[in-house]
């Protein structure tokens, strides 16, 4: 029996970073920015995102991407939890609550998605594949959401709907 060739998936993160300004709470969009290889989807509003590399963990990434792309430092996971165990051949794992998982269906990405706190000092274009960094109100971020999705990253429009959601609940 000769055995299939399989593909792997692709890991990602995201974090929908969040601040109170003002009385009012926001949120920190980009606009995802590379025209060289992904000319579809750039100019679309996204959060900042990427590709967790080989042996990076998931928090490292999580903070790699944030740095490269707005210049801020995560300074709080809002929601996850995690614990660490460690087993007998000193190998560590770790298992870790996002605040959702996403994917395109019938892609090769698989993401998790965090709410976030930062740091820092905000940049306007990031080192590789966003640009426009800026914080929006969340009563904008729902207009959009309603009026305008089209102009969001489908990746991401669905984690961003649960987002706020959420936090009109008050779950976050």
């Amino acid at each position: 029996m000769q055995r299939k060739e399989r593909h792997s998936l692709g890991a990602t993160v995201s974090a929908t970073i969040e601040r109170f300004d003002h009385g009012q709470w926001e949120v920190l969009l980009q606009t995802k920015w590379k025209p060289e290889e992904d000319v579809r989807h750039s100019g679309l509003i996204e959060i900042p995102d990427g590709r967790v590399e080989v042996g990076e963990d998931i928090y490292t990434a999580l903070k790699r991407e944030v740095k490269e792309e707005c210049g801020l430092e995560i300074q709080a996971n809002k929601l996850g939890g995690e614990i660490r165990a460690r087993g007998k051949f000193d190998e560590v794992s770790i298992a870790f609550v996002p605040f959702c998982g996403e994917t395109f269906l019938g892609s090769s990405y698989v993401g998790f998605a965090f709410v976030c706190t930062a740091s820092g000092q905000l940049i306007k274009k990031g080192v590789y594949d966003a640009k426009e960094n800026r914080w929006l109100k969340l009563s904008e971020l729902k207009r959009m959401l309603s009026n305008e999705s089209e102009k969001i990253y489908s990746y991401y429009l669905s984690a961003l709907k649960l987002y706020l959601e959420e936090k009109e609940k008050g779950n976050i």
